[in-house]
């Protein structure tokens, strides 16, 4: 009886060492997965099929706007004022494909907050043309530059022939817009050398697992900007889910007005692209996210995950093709509709933090407070 008791303890305190090894293992975060995905050859699809032509795109489309900016400033008319308005909305539409790749030369640049914080401070843009004394390089700067602060430039002021009267009766607005494309240009040129003199060879040779390996970290980036750009600062902050009141003034693209539909739709797409191993220049699939779930044969409800979460984005994308051009008017004057979108968006939401970041054993590695 003695014996049996003992070896019961014995199992029983096996069992639980077990059970903290596995739950050790698990919360780390560095354990390796057992799959063979062929996660190199992912890292390699995306760099030279998705990220390197992505960047490229956006800094031709930048280094256009900054030319267009120039020729108005210089002799401010109407059209050079709709030319110029026409290439900012190129220069943005750009920007929402290389937006959520804040990993590498952007992380290290900061080249989010400093191109598109919205919306920007008017006050404060005013302010530094006054003094005539500002530094685009400090973080301080964050919301008064970038596409949300040229908007405000070429769209605060009225119509085009009231934003053409101002700047030609004060260059200073015209030295203030000139300085704001020259730094999205510089910043851009920044990040697309880095990627192509040394951090395509770092990011594509760290296949690992690990917290810090290049796969877990863009799948973090990737459902960071789905959850807190795509969803709440396009979505769900101007719909009033986060403040109890809608804040039509919070949209992207609020001076340009019906930018912000088309901006949503845009980086939705860009996502999606992302999420399917499409390339941005010829749409060539390769290994990609998508592909990941369906090796591993991993189910939601009796269907693909990878499935489940493309409808999901359709749907979304289904139900923004049927609203105003201008987020900020149907925040103002049909709120629930906003507030329908972000439902849709806050479903991918889940199925992206949750059923598949477990799927691929990849710990979320940002503050998190939404509860999903």
């Amino acid at each position: 009886m003695m014996y049996r008791r003992m070896m019961g303890r014995i199992l029983s305190l096996f069992l639980v060492m077990m059970v903290s090894f596995a739950c050790s293992n698990e919360e780390s975060g560095d354990s390796q997965n057992q799959d063979n995905f062929d996660r190199a050859t992912m890292l390699v699809h995306w760099a030279d099929d998705y990220i390197l032509p992505a960047y490229l795109n956006y800094q031709q489309e930048v280094i256009a706007l900054k030319s267009a900016a120039a020729q108005f400033s210089s002799a401010p008319s109407l059209s050079l004022h709709t030319n110029l308005h026409a290439q900012f909305v190129k220069a943005y539409t750009a920007w929402q494909w290389v937006s959520f790749l804040e990993i590498g030369p952007a992380e290290a640049y900061n080249l989010r907050n400093f191109t598109n914080i919205y919306p920007t401070s008017a006050t404060e843009i005013e302010e530094a043309l006054i003094n005539s004394n500002y530094n685009l390089s400090l973080p301080s700067t964050f919301n008064e530059q970038g596409f949300p602060a040229i908007d405000y430039l070429l769209s605060g002021f009225g119509d085009a022939a009231t934003t053409v009267n101002q700047f030609s009766s004060n260059a200073d607005y015209g030295r203030y817009l000139i300085a704001l494309t020259e730094r999205l240009e510089t910043m851009s040129t920044q990040v697309l050398n880095d990627w192509n003199t040394s951090y395509r060879s770092e990011f594509i040779s760290n296949t690992g697992s690990s917290a810090t390996a290049s796969t877990n970290k863009l799948i973090n980036d990737f459902i960071f900007h789905f959850e807190k750009e795509l969803r709440a600062g396009k979505v769900g902050i101007p719909a009033g889910v986060f403040s109890g009141s809608p804040l039509p003034q919070n949209v992207e693209g609020y001076y340009s007005d019906s930018l912000s539909k088309s901006l949503f739709r845009e980086s939705l797409k860009a996502h999606r692209a992302f999420f399917q191993g499409n390339g941005f220049l010829n749409r060539a699939s390769g290994n990609s996210l998508e592909q990941y779930l369906n090796y591993l044969n991993i189910e939601h409800q009796n269907e693909l995950l990878s499935a489940r979460i493309s409808n999901q984005m359709v749907m979304a994308e289904s139900l923004a093709k049927d609203l105003p051009a201008s987020f900020s008017l149907v925040a103002a004057n049909s709120n629930q509709d906003l507030l329908a979108l972000y439902d849709e968006l806050q479903k991918a939401v889940v199925l992206l933090k949750v059923d598949m970041l477990q799927a691929l054993n990849v710990r979320v590695d940002y503050i998190d407070a939404d509860g999903d």
